[in-house]
C-alpha cells in the first residue's frame, strides 16, 4: 500500500465514521468506481456505480447516514483494506472495502468492497 492510498482510507474511514456521504464521494475520481458485492450473503444483487455523482446518491439514500435502511459500524483499519460491518435488513455482514485503482490526482478510479 502506497502512502496515498493509506491517506485515502483514513479520509474514507473518517468520512464513515462521521456519516459524510459527500466527503465519501469526493474521494471517487469524477468517474470513479464502486463494485461491492457484499450484498450477495443478503440474497440481494451487486451493487456497481459508476461516477461519483452515483457513489454520493447511494451512500446518502442505502447507508444509514441520513436515516437509510442499512446501517455501517465499526470502521476500521485492517491490514491494507478498510474492514466494517453492514446491516442488510436484520443481517450483519462483515466486509472489507479495497482501492484497487487510483489517479494522479490521489482520487480513486476504482474500490471493491468483498465480504468476509
Amino acid at each position: 500500500m502506497t502512502i496515498l492510498e493509506k491517506q485515502v482510507l483514513e479520509r474514507y474511514i473518517d468520512c464513515m465514521n462521521r456519516g459524510d456521504n459527500v466527503g465519501l464521494a469526493d474521494l471517487f475520481n469524477e468517474y470513479g468506481v464502486l463494485h461491492d458485492t457484499s450484498v450477495i450473503k443478503a440474497g440481494m444483487d451487486t451493487i456497481h456505480l459508476e461516477g461519483r455523482m452515483a457513489i454520493e446518491m447511494m451512500f446518502h439514500h442505502k447507508f444509514g447516514f441520513n436515516g437509510g435502511p442499512f446501517q455501517i459500524t465499526s470502521v476500521h483499519y485492517q491490514g491494507d483494506c478498510v474492514s466494517y460491518f453492514i446491516v442488510y435488513g436484520g443481517k450483519v455482514i462483515q466486509v472489507t472495502a479495497f482501492i484497487t485503482e487510483m489517479d494522479a490526482a490521489g482520487k480513486i478510479k476504482r474500490m471493491n468492497i468483498f465480504p468476509l
